[in-house]
């Protein structure tokens, strides 16, 4: 038996780690907003709510996490926009930074004109997905900013040894 500590406000991956030293079975993580975001660091995100709650469990426990990113709001995740963007699905892990895929593949184009203004998702994938920072981008689009589903401003740029979308 051990007892699980309770995750809430935690740092993802300074959980996923804890638990794993109190040798919980297996970590999983899904994003507690509407987005379906999928996690590419653990270190930027963190934990709102478990299950199962704390208390003593046996070493063969499945923890489960619900997570936003650390600077998001737990009581108030960011929600899909109301003209119906739509997301791929969720993330799971059963640990490590390496989440769930790093996104998709190929884009959208990018809205035309000289305006400033940067419309909802104007660079998506071929899905019709808009993409999330963390996410690979294509060649084609380095230097090109777009929003994500909740309207934060992303750029495509060369991070992490790959061309990437961030903040």
């Amino acid at each position: 038996m051990e007892t699980v500590s309770d995750y809430s406000g935690w740092n993802l991956q300074k959980a996923v780690a804890e638990a794993r030293g109190h040798h919980v079975k297996s970590v999983s993580y899904v994003d507690a907003s509407e987005l379906g975001r999928s996690v590419v660091h653990t270190s930027n995100w963190k934990v709102c709510t478990q299950k199962p709650s704390a208390g003593t469990y046996s070493t063969a426990t499945k923890l489960a996490f619900e997570i936003v990113e650390a600077n998001e709001s737990c009581a108030h995740p960011p929600r899909a926009s109301s003209t119906g963007t739509s997301t791929s699905g969720g993330s799971s892990s059963s640990g490590g930074d390496s989440g769930s895929g790093s996104g998709s593949s190929g884009g959208g184009t990018s809205a035309g004109g000289s305006s400033d203004t940067t419309q909802v998702c104007s660079i998506r994938s071929n899905a019709g997905n808009c993409y999330r920072a963390g996410q690979f981008c294509r060649k084609a689009d380095v230097g090109a900013t777009t929003t994500d589903a909740a309207g934060r401003r992303i750029t495509c740029g060369y991070e992490a040894s790959a061309n990437r979308w961030h903040y």
